[in-house]
């Protein structure tokens, strides 16, 4: 395969020891043949020894956020494939920097307004005021130099949802006014059940 263009997102394929096969990007650190927790920092390569082995063996996805030895932080995602010779792929993305000056709670509030949850909710979960929250969200957008709000959000949706939760559910949405259908039932092997 030749390389390939991502954006900041990377792939990483493993035979079933969890030693590279291939990559998107070249420049990763890694090298075909090593582990892909070799470039890791110490306090790393647990977390991703055990995710690889719960994805090759259980076969289950997994979701982590690792150091390298350089500093720079990842954000992946690695899940199975059906080849002994292809078991295991990752896809993960540089996380910024400045994310690691944040303090948690400000880091609390982004995870939750990476979940699509208003600020409002927000503050009834971390038992804090509103204006609280706002704080902390503006101390944030400041350390990040972020210009706006929807900047936040942006940045918050993509780096900071937090890996253990799935996404969704999502309601059913109505194509034509696009909200919530709460008429609509749910479906049982993709048929509709019969009766209310």
């Amino acid at each position: 395969m030749a390389n390939m263009t991502l954006g900041e997102h990377n792939i990483v394929l493993c035979d079933w020891r969890g030693c590279c096969i291939w990559m998107s990007n070249p420049n990763l650190g890694l090298k075909v043949g090593s582990f892909v927790w070799d470039n890791l920092s110490t306090e790393s390569r647990p977390s991703v020894e055990l995710a690889v082995g719960q994805v090759i063996v259980l076969r289950r996805s997994q979701q982590f956020e690792v150091v390298d030895k350089e500093g720079h932080r990842f954000r992946g995602w690695a899940w199975p494939l059906d080849s002994p010779g292809v078991a295991l792929c990752t896809l993960y993305m540089e996380v910024p920097r400045n994310l690691a000056r944040l303090t948690g709670r400000e880091r609390q509030c982004l995870e939750l307004l990476a979940q699509g949850i208003e600020t409002r909710t927000i503050a009834g979960q971390l038992d804090m005021s509103v204006s609280t929250v706002h704080t902390h969200m503006r101390r944030a957008r400041e350390k990040l130099g972020l210009r706006s709000f929807e900047a936040l959000v942006s940045l918050a949706a993509r780096y900071c949802y937090p890996a253990d939760q799935p996404l969704g559910p999502y309601p059913d949405i109505d194509p034509k006014n696009k909200s919530p259908d709460k008429s609509a039932k749910k479906t049982v092997g993709g048929k509709k059940p019969i009766g209310p």
